[in-house]
């Protein structure tokens, strides 16, 4: 259980200040009364309440505010699964990424200005889709349709002036290119917004927009530079200006704003022209007319919140308040003969409903796309069951059980957890979580084959909440049995659920690394038995065999032993970073911090080879006008 607004709880502190406020009043009045009436004569000269009920009212008062504070503080346990249907707008990004966007006449640059506004644009359009296409002589997509804005921020950050191998400038294909990203024919709800300087060196621009105008897009040209413009700058493979841009005469070329062809594009389509200054790149009136347009149904998809639970406590504390105020009762007069019957009447309708509410079978709710589990009992064992599972959710067993578990597997003790998740798991068989726990102990005990069985169970179903776990735990399972080939499809299923995970994907290549050392292993010994067969043979057609001398190499056979540790270190248990990078080391044969320096220079060093790659092609596609 959690608490969504724990700050709350703070409140529990004034009820104890106001409780010894209570108690501090109560002496004060019993020693001013006791002044002027003696203590003995208390019950005939004073009419006060029973002290008793006195207690039990003020316990109440207590009871109930504490729960309504508790009620504030949000309690919160159980998963609930909601359909949730997300509207927006089809938006298209075309960015301009020639040469001339890298000109300085705006600071820093054209394209500097020109990323920071499309990503504020996306960040104040959210729950539209977006769509990024980069042009230069052609058109590329980069970013399909998605919802997912931080990932076409991250595109938006890599990309660069010169990332398309054929170098120039043709709005025509960058136009076209962003009509085929549109993924229905509907004519509402597409937007097209085209980022450049307005410069066009190749032409078909009025086909385009006759094309947009067809398929119904909205075409919003946003410029970014100046009418006076500065030379287009001359960029190297490394980054690095090395003078500017000549046309076929000599003469340095000089990139202007043309503010008329990008204003002519926009009306063609119903749209509008906008331009971005390195005062204002907020595009604050494009995003007012994209959320003025018409919004349609994008995905349906389901999310999943913990339940909240503030029900229970309120209820309990307004149940309390009330009894408080009523207290103490009034008195009532039973008569004489029948004061006995009434009472045992009372107290046995009050034992047979609390016996009804205990007989009665709680509908626990079902977690969200559990996955089927294991066949049902018989008829006959049905009411029993469904009994024992209402008392252990009375008696917190599978929490308890579940608490029990973590904290032995906190320290350690893993067949202890494992036993403590089966308890939990007896009591609540269909719970997902429940189960995952189990499958982790059975994993942590070296039970890689029970472990693999019921992870694979759990990650059956992509919709589960512990889908992305189960399958990235169902990898490990099968790479500590050294079948590496499932476990490359384990995380490759588990890259399916949780596309971002770095763990998983260094787990990915850890794995495909191990693939392929035991399929070279194997073709050694392969060729090392053909070797032996061989030199029997040999030995076996030689007129004067001799003798062998000495015994079989066994080097790469033989291991040796791990050195023990020193006391100190076997006595001081490990933390769970040492643990995780010892782990780490054990799989993949190298310290982590060496691991990720050599990740971190196999990347440079294909991003350097990328770039060299592109530089070639531009090199070799670079005819007449290449900004």
């Amino acid at each position: 259980m959690i608490f969504a607004s724990p700050a709350w709880l703070f409140a529990l502190l004034a009820l104890l200040a106001l409780l010894a406020l209570e108690v501090w009043l109560t002496r004060r009045d019993r020693d001013r009364l006791s002044r002027l009436v003696s203590r003995p004569l208390w019950g005939r000269v004073v009419r006060r309440p029973d002290e008793r009920w006195r207690l039990l009212r003020l316990a109440l008062l207590l009871l109930g505010a504490a729960g309504v504070v508790v009620a504030l503080a949000r309690p919160q346990w159980g998963i609930v699964r909601e359909k949730v249907e997300r509207e927006g707008v089809d938006v298209v990004l075309v960015l301009d990424t020639s040469g001339s966007m890298a000109t300085a006449d705006v600071a820093p640059s054209r394209f500097f200005l020109a990323r920071q506004a499309l990503l504020q644009l996306i960040a104040r359009l959210e729950g539209d889709r977006f769509a990024l296409v980069a042009f230069e002589g052609e058109a590329y997509p980069l970013v399909p349709l998605t919802l997912d804005a931080d990932a076409l921020g991250l595109f938006l950050e890599t990309v660069e002036p010169g990332i398309v191998p054929a170098p120039g400038t043709s709005l025509g294909v960058g136009l076209a290119k962003g009509l085929e990203a549109f993924v229905d024919q509907e004519r509402r709800n597409k937007v097209m917004v085209l980022v450049s300087d307005g410069e066009d060196l190749e032409g078909e621009v009025e086909q385009a927009v006759r094309r947009a105008k067809e398929a119904g897009v909205v075409v919003h040209a946003v410029g970014v530079g100046t009418e006076g413009g500065q030379p287009v700058p001359d960029v190297d493979a490394e980054g690095r200006v090395t003078g500017y841009k000549r046309d076929e005469s000599g003469g340095a070329v000089v990139s202007r704003l043309n503010l008329a062809t990008l204003d002519a594009i926009a009306r063609g389509t119903g749209g509008k022209a906008f331009r971005i200054t390195p005062a204002d790149t907020s595009l604050s009136g494009l995003a007012s007319t994209i959320e003025g347009m018409e919004q349609k149904s994008l995905a349906r998809e389901y999310s999943y919140r913990r339940k909240e639970r503030y029900q229970v406590p309120l209820a309990f504390g307004l149940a309390c308040l009330a009894l408080g105020l009523l207290l103490p009762p009034p008195p009532l007069r039973w008569p004489r003969l029948g004061q006995r019957s009434v009472r045992d009447a009372l107290r046995q309708a009050a034992v047979l409903l609390l016996a009804s509410a205990l007989a009665s079978p709680v509908r626990a709710q079902a977690p969200p796309a559990a996955p089927a589990g294991p066949p049902a009992a018989p008829a006959a064992a049905e009411p029993s069951r469904r009994a024992g599972s209402v008392l252990d959710e009375v008696l917190l067993r599978p929490r308890r059980a579940t608490e029990e578990g973590r904290g032995e597997y906190a320290r350690g003790n893993h067949p202890q957890a494992l036993s403590a998740f089966e308890r939990a798991a007896a009591a609540r068989p269909q719970d997902p979580a429940v189960r995952f726990n189990v499958a982790d102990g059975l994993y942590k005990n070296g039970k890689y084959d029970e472990a693999a069985a019921l992870f694979r169970a759990l990650g059956a179903d992509p919709a589960s909440p512990v889908a992305g776990a189960s399958r990235y735990n169902l990898g490990n399972s099968l790479f500590q049995k050294k079948d590496y080939r499932g476990a490359i499809q384990a995380y490759r299923d588990a890259l399916r659920v949780a596309p971002g995970d770095e763990d998983t994907r260094r787990n990915l290549e850890m794995a495909l690394r191990a693939l392929q050392e035991q399929e070279e292993q194997k073709k050694k010994q392969e060729q090392d038995q053909k070797d032996q067969e061989q030199k029997k043979d040999q030995k076996g057609q030689d007129k004067q065999p001799q003798d062998q001398k000495g015994q079989p190499d066994q080097k790469g056979r033989d291991q040796q032993p791990p050195a023990p540790q020193d006391a100190q270190n076997q006595q001081r248990p490990q933390t769970q970073q040492e643990r995780a990078d010892q782990r780490f080391s054990q799989e993949a044969g190298m310290p982590r911090e060496r691991a990720m320096q050599l990740l971190d220079a196999l990347q440079q060093n294909e991003k350097e080879e990328q770039k060299k790659l592109l530089a070639r092609k531009r090199a070799q596609k670079k005819k007449g006008k290449d900004w």
